[in-house]
């Protein structure tokens, strides 16, 4: 009997074996499908980016831009030539004729003149009035046909532009959907475990969790995104919460800046991020031009909840309302495309080609960007046609400066791009040209470097507020143009 028994357990034994076996192999599998096949919003939006890019190249393939006359608009050229001037004239026939290569080779080379310097003949021109009965109208027509064709030239060019510029946006966007395909990578196995631990932590709290899911950023951070609502009257924060997260993680993780800040009786999404190792503390400080209403500087700070600080910095080209309300569109195009998750190249390059699609006036608007990672203090500058920008390093300043155009000036982006690391009690001064103006012609940046050793404070709102003082007190309370200063100071938390 007892024989018996044991072979029955031992037989149970392997049952139960076989069948935890079995679902691990389950568990496995449903792991790979995961990999192998992607989620279909990621699928979808790895769709899009193809199509996007497909059209970009498209509009690459379109023809270059031509800055001289081809053949095509030589032979109109010649043509609208031989019906004004040659038609009712006796010796068309022979000059388009038997001497149709000795008239073309005429006409080709005072083209030639007019595009290199403006002039077609040099008087006497014996040759073309031995040639032409009709010389002095013939020099007309050859003059309007010729400004018609370049006209037309310039047009053509133009629309080239603007079509090359559409496909770099094209492009970028495409850029950007693969990014985000990317972020749509789950961790399925993380998940499963980490919703077993919430759910058990959130039931001692009296809080429910309907959704989890978990997203990559930057290497090996992670976003979490939770959908909570509480039981009957407990009231739960979110800080409470990125406390249990942390635990179960073993990651010290927060409440991103947007995140709402209790759990309530309805179901709501919240947002957890790493927490950052250091903090952004910015100031600023703005003069207007002597006789201006408004500035034609503007500036953003942007604190995005993957734990980024931007700062920007427009100036207009002139003062006044124009050049504000240039420097406003360019300010709010940088919000926006940072904010939706474009790198700073890409969207200095996107705004360079909205600059080119509509820039009627010849209104320009620098660039200058400051990208500050809190998570490991690197300082990522990029400049379009901006002054020079100021790292101060305890007693050593590092003057960053630009030659670079102001986008909308080139069809290609014209920017450079400087990387620095950033220790605590670093200071980041960004200014427009108008607080450069302030000092001798020649020694603007050395001397900039001078007032802030002398002005240095720890208040980065104080600092802005005492460098445009110093500034303006040397222009004599008299502005000569508009004047903006943004500082922000890195510390450890």
């Amino acid at each position: 009997m007892s024989e018996i028994l044991t072979a029955m357990g031992q037989f149970k034994h392997q049952i139960l074996t076989a069948v935890r076996e079995k679902q691990k192999e389950e568990r496995a599998q449903r792991d790979r499908w995961f990999d192998l096949y992607p989620l279909p919003e990621q699928e979808q939006i790895r769709k899009y980016a193809e199509a996007f890019e497909s059209l970009a190249k498209l509009f690459q393939e379109l023809p270059c831009q031509k800055e001289r006359l081809g053949d095509r608009e030589l032979e109109e050229m010649f043509g609208e030539i031989r019906d004004k001037l040659c038609r009712d004239c006796p010796d068309g026939g022979r000059c388009w004729g038997e001497q149709y290569f000795r008239t073309g080779r005429m006409l080709y080379e005072r083209i030639c003149a007019l595009e290199e310097t403006g002039e077609s003949f040099v008087e006497p021109d014996e040759d073309w009035n031995e040639m032409c009965r009709k010389a002095d109208r013939g020099r007309e027509i050859l003059r309007e046909a010729y400004e018609e064709a370049r006209q037309e030239l310039l047009w053509k060019n133009r629309m080239l532009e603007q079509r090359a510029a559409a496909g770099e946006q094209i492009g970028r966007t495409a850029e950007l959907l693969e990014k985000l395909a990317e972020r749509f990578a789950r961790a399925p196995k993380l998940e499963r475990i980490l919703w077993k631990k919430l759910r058990r932590e959130f039931w001692y709290l009296g809080v429910q969790m309907s959704s989890l899911r978990i997203f990559p950023f930057d290497g090996e951070k992670k976003e979490i995104y939770l959908t909570l609502r509480s039981q009957g009257k407990a009231c739960v924060s979110a800080r409470t919460v990125g406390e249990i997260l942390s635990g179960c993680l073993q990651e010290e993780l927060c409440p991103a800046w947007n995140c709402q800040g209790a759990v309530l009786p309805q179901p709501a999404s919240f947002h957890f991020v790493p927490a950052a190792r250091y903090q952004m503390l910015c100031g600023v400080s703005r003069i207007t031009k002597a006789g201006e209403l408004v500035s034609g500087d503007n500036y953003a700070l942007l604190q995005k909840e993957t734990g980024k600080v931007i700062l920007s910095l427009a100036d207009g080209m002139g003062s006044g309302v124009g050049a504000c309300r240039e420097s406003e569109k360019v300010i709010e195009l940088l919000e926006q495309f940072l904010d939706a998750g474009f790198p700073q190249e890409t969207a200095v390059r996107m705004i360079n080609s909205c600059m080119l699609l509509q820039n009627r006036g010849q209104m320009y608007s620098t660039i200058d960007l400051c990208t500050v990672d809190l998570y490991n203090a690197e300082c990522d500058l990029t400049k379009s046609g901006a002054a020079a920008t100021f790292l101060c390093h305890g007693e050593e300043i590092e003057a960053i400066a630009s030659s670079a155009y102001p986008p909308g000036v080139l069809q290609q982006a014209d920017y450079d791009c400087v990387h620095r690391k950033l220790s605590p009690g670093d200071t980041v001064i960004m200014i427009t040209d108008g607080v450069l103006e302030a000092f001798p012609e020649g020694e603007g940046i050395e001397a900039m470097k001078e007032l802030i050793r002398k002005t240095a404070c720890r208040s980065a709102k104080e600092f802005a507020r005492r460098l445009m003082e110093r500034a303006y007190l040397m222009q004599e309370l008299e502005a000569r143009d508009d004047m903006t200063v943004l500082v922000g100071r890195s510390w450890e938390k």
